[in-house]
């Protein structure tokens, strides 16, 4: 033995706990969303204004479609966990079959 375990069990009931984090990360996404919009280009049209806006709305337009993605990411890690333990749980099935065929001389 290496030292190697897996909770597979754990893993999956983990992997649930994803689709919650998913939510409530796109709520927030949306919250936020909907109080940047209502606040129009709060940093004013004056040339400091525009100078304001040409260095940091890129950035901060950037950061909020990175947050408003990430709920599908959280998903996607939530699946793949439940995928990992999943996949774990038939190759164990499978690997312990094998050896009882191999000790049974089939």
């Amino acid at each position: 033995m290496n030292g190697f375990r897996v909770d597979d069990q754990r893993l999956a009931e983990r992997a649930h706990q994803f689709d919650g984090l998913a939510e409530r990360s796109g709520q927030i996404a949306e919250e936020l969303n909907r109080a940047l919009s209502g606040t129009g280009a709060c940093w004013g049209s004056d040339e400091i204004g525009r100078s304001f806006a040409a260095v940091h709305a890129g950035p901060a337009d950037d950061a909020l479609g990175r947050l408003s993605g990430l709920a599908d990411r959280l998903t996607d890690v939530g699946q793949r966990f439940a995928e990992t333990a999943r996949d774990y749980r038939a190759a164990e099935s499978d690997a312990a079959a094998r050896v009882r065929a191999i000790e049974h001389g089939r």
